[in-house]
């Protein structure tokens, strides 16, 4: 299909882009809150000190360089991470081969 060509879906003119992006967000939106959410409870239990702090037995302590090693660590990743992103959609905009057939 050629970029500005229109299709009839539900009776009604769509581009094909708009579906393409929409998938695009929502996959990353969906990427965001689950992994997001699972390193945020991580981190918490981590911080935390999550089976310590129930029994107070001594053999479930975690290390202090793990429990403020690995929530920094993925605060480093998130922040590389839309970095990227951001360089990427930025750099997508100003692309000139967009229209370039393989």
């Amino acid at each position: 299909m050629k970029r500005g060509c229109t299709v009839r879906v539900f009776g009604a003119d769509v581009r094909p882009m708009f579906y393409q992006r929409l998938g695009q967000i929502l996959v990353l939106m969906g990427l965001i809150l689950v992994y997001g959410g699972g390193s945020v409870f991580l981190c918490w239990e981590l911080i935390t000190d999550g089976k310590f702090a129930e029994t107070g037995d001594m053999n479930d302590k975690i290390p202090l360089y793990i429990r403020f090693g690995i929530p920094t660590l993925f605060v480093g990743f998130g922040i590389l991470f839309f970095t990227v992103l951001f360089q990427r959609l930025k750099a997508a905009k100003t692309d000139k081969y967009t229209d370039v057939q393989i």
